[in-house]
């Protein structure tokens, strides 16, 4: 596991449960209007969802009339997530492939850490799956699209290490992109 605490990577999944906090007050996402105050060169259009570990929401960049997803952690989170977001934002921007979401910014404001990525308009595969419309001719179209960005992010050093459906992302025309870097670790590309 690459030096991970196999316990530590269970505790951090089951924060997204309810219940599996133990102790930690669960992540509260700021309303849509405070939102917009802390984003004002952003029309912010409604959450896409929430966790354990932060929200996303929808958002428009109108001086580029493009749609975004705006991805928002906890204030005040630990030097572990700090750690992670900036290990997700170093990753991120490492990678430039059609089949990786693409990060067009990130930074901290009122405390927050934040990225604004590419906006992925579909659904996730654990959904996808979930509402049963993914044929097996999908799939096998999916699951190739899904190793070339993976080998594409090793081949530059990345390993994501968080591969699950939640983390793939279906555009209405079929096409994946990989999201959510945060436990990626960043090696040596160079296999000398």
């Amino acid at each position: 596991l690459a030096g991970l605490c196999p316990a530590c990577l269970l505790a951090q999944g089951a924060e997204t449960e309810a219940g599996g906090t133990q102790g930690r007050s669960r992540f509260e996402p700021p309303a849509l209007a405070d939102v917009a105050k802390m984003f004002p060169q952003l029309e912010v259009i409604g959450m896409l969802g929430a966790g354990g570990m932060g929200a996303v929401y929808q958002a428009r960049q109108p001086r580029l009339d493009r749609l975004v997803a705006l991805k928002i952690l906890p204030a005040g989170g630990s030097v572990g997530s700090a750690e992670r977001f900036n290990r997700e934002a170093r990753a991120l921007a490492r990678l430039s492939h059609p089949n990786i979401v693409t990060v067009h910014e990130f930074g901290q404001v009122e405390g927050l850490h934040f990225f604004i990525m590419e906006f992925v308009d579909g659904t996730n595969l654990r959904q996808l799956e979930k509402s049963s419309r993914l044929s097996p001719r999908e799939a096998l179209q999916i699951i190739p699209q899904i190793c070339d960005a993976l080998q594409y992010a090793h081949d530059e050093g990345v390993v994501h290490r968080d591969i699950k459906p939640e983390n793939v992302l279906v555009d209405r025309k079929g096409r994946v992109k990989i999201a959510d870097f945060g436990l990626a670790k960043i090696v040596d590309p160079d296999p000398e």
